[in-house]
């Protein structure tokens, strides 16, 4: 799994050079790494492909797997779970950064709203119909935390 995070992060770097922009600094930290630049390209093009080339990567290395496996091995799996995760329009993840790139800021903060009623609203439907996840609870709570703290 730390491999696929690796792997991520350096679909982030190869899409940061590629737009010759250096990273600064590598955070490692208990949600996961963090890569910082000192600044924005101050394009959309570049900034959206920074931003999207991490997923890219895992959604790459899970379609690769799939093909040279001809199954969903772990490999593949945890690709597309990465890849999916970094998608959701949630804080700091990529999905959220693309959201308050693509969006106004008001815009983008009730897009981010509109989806952690929807999980909430899952977790309520999970809990009534037999179980919740508590990795759902935990998702639902990271966003919650990362919509306010904005």
């Amino acid at each position: 799994m730390l491999a696929c995070c690796g792997l991520h992060e350096c679909g982030h770097i190869t899409a940061m050079l590629l737009c010759s922009c250096k990273p600064t600094e590598l955070t490692l930290y208990g949600g996961g790494i963090r890569l910082s630049s000192p600044h924005r390209l101050n394009s959309f093009a570049k900034d959206a492909f920074i931003l999207a080339s991490g997923c890219a990567v895992n959604f790459l290395l899970a379609f690769a797997g799939c093909i040279t496996s001809g199954r969903l091995t772990f490999f593949v799996q945890t690709n597309l779970l990465l890849g999916g995760f970094n998608l959701l329009p949630v804080g700091f993840l990529d999905g959220g950064r693309l959201i308050d790139l693509m969006l106004a800021p008001g815009k983008a903060k009730a897009v981010k709203a509109v989806f952690a009623l929807l999980v909430a609203a899952l977790a309520v439907t999970a809990m009534v119909f037999g179980g919740i996840s508590p990795s759902l609870l935990c998702v639902l709570c990271f966003m919650c935390m990362s919509i306010f703290a904005s």
